[in-house]
């Protein structure tokens, strides 16, 4: 009988372990940044989307390499609600860049852009890759992110 207690408990632990916990909580998730940029590039290059409670700010910038003019930078901005903000965060709670590496693939390789996610909470980091890369650990905030600057760029 003792003996079954103790197996029905390791189950129950062991259980416990396979849950799929959130890297931090969505209350800790202060920040999501997602960068974009192009080596070999005349006019708009780079792209800064920093995303918070506080609402969504979207950065280009130029770069007047071969002969192309340098432009102002554009900002464009956008409110979130708070199921918006709370959506984000919460996908940001459950995506655990910490066991990625530092750079995944040859970002900005043969000028097919870089892309960049960053996740600011309790602890803060970032991850580089080939732009549009699909990375199976981060897809869903990706997705989500992505979709937010295409609404910031359309915007303008």
């Amino acid at each position: 009988m003792i003996r079954q207690l103790w197996l029905a408990g390791a189950v129950v632990l062991s259980l416990g372990a396979c849950a799929t916990a959130p890297a931090i909580s969505s209350t800790q998730v202060r920040q999501v940044v997602s960068t974009t940029s192009f080596g070999m590039c005349v006019g708009y290059c780079s792209t800064r989307l920093e995303i918070s409670q506080a609402g969504a700010v979207l950065t280009r910038s130029s770069r007047g390499g071969r002969g192309g003019a340098s432009l102002p930078d554009q900002r464009f901005e956008a409110a979130l609600s708070a199921s918006e903000w709370r959506e984000i965060s919460q996908l940001a709670a459950h995506t655990d860049l910490s066991r990625l590496p530092d750079t995944i693939g040859c970002p900005d390789c043969a000028d097919g852009g870089a892309e960049s996610l960053t996740i600011a909470g309790a602890s803060e980091r970032t991850i580089s890759f080939e732009r549009g890369a699909a990375i199976a650990e981060a897809q869903p905030l990706l997705d989500r992110v992505r979709a937010l600057r295409e609404r910031l760029t359309r915007a303008e």
